[in-house]
């Protein structure tokens, strides 16, 4: 008898491990409220569940998990700017474990693959900046490398060999490509140091998302999302680390009537003079783990798009546009390609869809309340 107690308590041990090792943990970063919300996503009962609501800093932004998912890191565009560092607990609440400076406000956080360097772009500052990060999480003070860049850069990630860096210019229409030592977290300029993405002037490169997997003929696929042009141009990435652009395909809903976008301005996202027609404002971009699906984002028409990626050549194909939160800015998927949660800076809740596994179909399941000026979704995963 005593045996059968002791193997049912060990089964129900085991299987409230597994749970808690199987959760996902969202968490919102909202600019106007200063703070990061957070929830647990329920994928069972395809629901949000909210743990909190943490300190962050006035226009908390970007923000990035580390590898291991043990720590959130958060930039604040706010001087004196910096970056926020949070242990994420069990339960997942943010225990703060410090804060940093950073050079200028930083628009895009990432790390490399490692989970050894913080790695920013700066849309104002037009730079991007690598900091060590130490055995406890924490970034360290003075950074390893600051880079000068063109105008406006604005997103930065490695690829997935860790061994190559690249950065998106989106004043001057350009992806930067880089060597990057993952000893030292320094960068040298790649062979040639950039590529243009430019069909016609001032495309504006964005966000770019890189294929979990090769293709059907062995290359490596990179998507940039173009803020003014209203396409996702995808590029091929050679041995070498250098990309080749292969082809760029519209990603604006036909039923919208819109004209190119325009570069905003350091002072605001809204403050540009009136226009005939609604201008183009692409935001982000990302793909299912599977590589199957690929989703976008564009602010002016409040709408969230959905591609199939074609296993062979990663050519995409647009699917569906649907309405989505007012003025949509980031969003994230989940490990298991089954879920997009996605915030509306103008909105005060968030949506959360399931994705359908044959067809990428977006189903919304719920509407959940979170902070205002919402912006950016990053997920804890085991």
């Amino acid at each position: 008898m005593k045996k059968r107690l002791y193997a049912g308590a060990l089964l129900s041990m085991m299987t409230l491990a597994t749970a808690a090792q199987a959760q996902s943990l969202v968490y919102v970063s909202n600019a106007e409220s200063g703070t990061v919300t957070g929830y647990q996503l329920d994928k069972a009962n395809k629901t949000l569940v909210p743990t909190g609501a943490f300190p962050a800093g006035d226009k908390a932004m970007s923000s990035v998990v580390s590898p291991d998912n043990k720590m959130l890191y958060v930039s604040v565009r706010s001087k004196p700017y910096h970056v926020v560092a949070y242990h994420i607990q069990p339960d997942g609440k943010l225990e703060k474990a410090g804060q940093s400076p950073l050079p200028e406000s930083m628009a895009y956080l990432s790390l490399d693959r490692q989970g050894k360097f913080l790695l920013s772009a700066s849309y104002g500052g037009d730079l991007f900046s690598i900091n060590r990060i130490d055995s406890q999480g924490r970034v360290e003070e003075k950074p390893v490398q600051v880079v000068h860049t063109g105008k406006r850069a604005h997103a930065i990630q490695v690829d997935p060999t860790n061994h190559y860096l690249y950065v998106t210019l989106l004043g001057t229409d350009q992806l930067l490509q880089y060597h990057f030592d993952a000893a030292t977290g320094k960068v040298t300029p790649n062979d040639p140091p950039f590529i243009n993405i430019q069909h016609e002037a001032a495309t504006g490169p964005r966000h770019f998302v890189i294929a979990p997997q090769p293709d059907g003929q062995g290359k490596r696929n990179m998507y940039i999302l173009t803020e003014m042009a209203g396409n996702i141009t995808r590029l091929t990435l050679n041995k070498d680390g250098t990309a080749s652009e292969a082809e760029a395909v519209s990603s604006i809903s036909p039923d919208e009537d819109m004209q190119r976008g325009e570069a905003r301005p350091l002072t605001g996202d809204d403050m540009l003079p009136s226009s005939p027609k609604p201008r183009i404002w692409q935001a982000d971009i990302h793909i299912t783990p599977n590589g199957r699906f690929l989703y976008s984002t564009e602010r002016t028409s409040s709408t969230l798009t959905s591609f199939s990626v074609d296993a062979n050549d990663g050519h995409l194909t647009r699917l569906a546009s649907i309405k989505t939160e007012q003025q949509p800015r980031g969003f994230a998927i989940d490990n298991t390609g089954r879920f997009l949660i996605e915030s509306g800076q103008k909105s005060d809740q968030l949506s959360l869809y399931t994705i359908n596994d044959s067809t990428g179909a977006l189903t919304l399941v719920g509407r959940y309340p979170t902070g205002k000026g919402a912006n950016w979704i990053s997920l804890a995963e085991q």
